[in-house]
């Protein structure tokens, strides 16, 4: 109960014990009018939320911890005015706001629009659908506050941040310039062979520029340079259901997937090919781009990926297999054992195949986590590098070891 309902409450009680006692037309009638007062503000209260629309927007695509912004945009259809309105956004798990999000419109007319921003940020990769958000309308008097939830649709994906790898792991002469996310300058291709030209896109080095090829055909023509082959990189990511451990915001899948957008970005930096291989319930998805601007797309599946695929590691390595880019390289991330991995890779090795293994220390996430050590050695005997990296270990120099040359 309201404090402006119980006061009127306490009102029209005196104003009716008056009355009665005293059999005053006035007290009659400021006991009919307080009667009425409520009535109307009950009916009006009721009736408020029922013509406003809201619309939400957010920013579709950033990176972890980089703002987002969320557009509220309330409208009243109806043909009297809504009071007192108090908009209440509700945020996500592992999304903060940057500022206020409790919003509060004292008159909306008829046909009257409002606009409401805030930012945040979301601190794990995923996407992410906002919940309902919740008005509380009254009526002009406040006297019948009302919370209603409006399902205001709004999704947001969040794509995991690569790190930069440690210099010298490139082909001599690529040069390490770019950001970890946007569009990003194309390296350096000292070094690397000649293959051809080819129509300029978004994120070319402008020192690629053919101007004679420019000049002859009326628009931007680079240079195309032969891509190294130890540059390609085919990365298998474990998405298997129950190849998780840990919480919060560094699980063992949270480290997995960084990892593989790392090597990606590295990949592509160094004028290769990166491919990404992940299994979902509806079945594995491969991912293969050649150009830095189309990074976005390994992004976006490393954005979408959840431990819930009943594919194992070992059959989505031979399914990955039959896609792989010609002499690319391939490295497999798990945190689980799988007993007919290490056989999956021999195979591989045996058709020349270059393969690597990030190995996630599951128990350095959940102590009651299956140790992977033994799944190591057993992936070293089979003829593939092996790297064993704990939750608190450093993720670039776990990654220098796997690509690194012999």
């Amino acid at each position: 109960m309201s404090l402006q309902l119980l006061a009127i409450l306490t009102a029209a009680g005196g104003m009716g014990m008056l009355a009665l006692t005293h059999n005053a037309a006035a007290e009659y009638f400021m006991f009919s009018a307080l009667i009425a007062v409520m009535l109307v503000s009950y009916a009006t209260s009721r009736l408020s939320t029922r013509a406003l629309r809201l619309r939400r927007e957010t920013t579709s695509r950033v990176f972890e911890n980089e703002p987002l912004s969320v557009h509220l945009d309330l409208v009243n259809r109806g043909r009297f005015p809504r009071f007192l309105l108090d908009l209440n956004d509700s945020l996500p798990e592992f999304v903060e706001s940057d500022g206020e999000r409790d919003f509060v419109v004292p008159s909306l007319w008829p046909g009257e629009r409002v606009s409401l921003t805030y930012t945040a940020r979301a601190l794990k990769r995923g996407v992410y659908q906002w919940n309902p958000l919740q008005i509380s309308a009254s009526d002009p008097f406040g006297i019948f506050p009302r919370f209603v939830p409006f399902d205001a649709p709004g999704e947001a994906i969040v794509y995991p941040r690569p790190i930069e790898l440690r210099g010298g792991l490139a082909r001599s002469g690529i040069e390490a310039r770019a950001q970890s996310s946007g569009e990003r300058a194309r390296g350096s291709e000292s070094g690397l062979d000649f293959y051809g030209i080819r129509d300029y896109q978004p994120g070319d080095d402008l020192r690629r520029i053919h101007w004679p090829a420019t000049a002859r055909h009326g628009k931007l023509t680079v240079i195309e340079f032969d891509r190294g082959a130890s540059e390609n990189i085919a990365v298998v990511l474990d998405t298997s259901e129950g190849s998780e451990f840990g919480s919060g915001l560094d699980t063992s899948l949270e480290v997995g997937v960084r990892a593989a957008a790392s090597l990606a970005h590295w990949s592509l930096r160094s004028e290769g090919v990166a491919s990404l291989a992940a299994a979902f319930p509806e079945g594995p998805q491969w991912v293969s781009v050649d150009q830095l601007h189309r990074e976005h797309e390994i992004l976006e599946l490393l954005a979408r990926v959840q431990a819930d695929a009943d594919m194992p590691t070992s059959a989505l390595l031979s399914w990955a297999a039959s896609h792989l880019t010609p002499e690319a390289s391939i490295v497999v991330i798990t945190a689980r054992p799988d007993d007919a991995l290490p056989a999956a890779i021999a195979s591989l090795v045996r058709s020349l195949v270059s393969v690597s293994a990030l190995l996630l220390y599951a128990p350095s996430f959940d102590p009651r986590a299956p140790d992977v050590s033994a799944l190591a050695d057993e992936i070293r005997a089979a003829g593939a590098r092996s790297v064993l990296l704990r939750r608190d270990g450093d993720l670039a120099g776990a990654l220098a070891d796997v690509i690194a040359r012999d």
